[in-house]
């Protein structure tokens, strides 16, 4: 069979839904480290107003590598509490994602199973429609959820699942870029959702430690 017809079928399956191409995408917001730190301190620095002298801690430079090329992953920042995790990912990062014109609504983990009844994000979503049905739905393909680890059950006819599990399948599935942040240990993310998702989350992650005091 030649390679053009074997183009046309899967065009044609993959226009019908019959099929799922999974495709890589890297971005990158600067050629240069330098470029990508000034990006980064001033989303960061106009986000959180609330020190005097803003610092930059050394976790901060694998992040800014990441913006350089992103390498087709997402981010997973874990570790101590207080060094800047959920305000890079609810804030800088939806920031540099709308720069190149993609939205995308931030959730934290322990409204996953919450009903979505007011939110500018959506339009009329369905009766009973939750945060989780929205980042497990084809229109996600970037996924922001802060504090994994905080969600409870997600109850599916009787059946308890995780529902960050729910999202990594369809995140490992459909090739979609994930956002997260955790206080959770590699040793509790194993514990918790098991071998897999820790498999998974190190091929669709760029995963930065933060470690250190808190600067609260």
């Amino acid at each position: 069979m030649e390679p053009q017809d074997i183009h046309t079928i899967i065009a044609e399956m993959k226009y019908k839904n019959q099929i799922t191409v999974r495709q890589k995408e890297s971005l990158s917001w600067g050629s240069s480290p330098e470029v990508c730190r000034d990006l980064f301190m001033r989303i960061f620095c106009e986000l959180d107003t609330t020190y005097d002298n803003p610092r930059y801690l050394p976790e901060y430079d694998e992040i800014v590598d990441w913006m350089v090329n992103t390498n087709d992953k997402g981010l997973l920042l874990m570790g101590d509490c207080g060094r800047g995790k959920s305000i890079i990912i609810t804030g800088v990062v939806p920031v540099l994602l709308r720069l190149k014109g993609r939205n995308v609504k931030p959730i934290m983990a322990h409204e996953l199973n919450r009903v979505v009844c007011y939110d500018s994000y959506f339009t009329n979503p369905p009766e009973g429609y939750t945060y989780l049905d929205y980042a497990t739905s084809q229109f996600a393909r970037n996924i922001i959820v802060d504090e994994i680890g905080t969600e409870t059950m997600h109850n599916d006819y009787g059946e308890r699942i995780e529902p960050f599990n729910l999202i990594m399948n369809v995140a490992e599935q459909y090739h979609r870029r994930l956002f997260l942040s955790t206080n959770l240990t590699e040793q509790e993310i194993l514990d918790r959702y098991g071998m897999r998702t820790l498999d998974r989350l190190s091929h669709l992650c760029r995963i930065v430690r933060f470690k250190g005091e808190s600067l609260r």
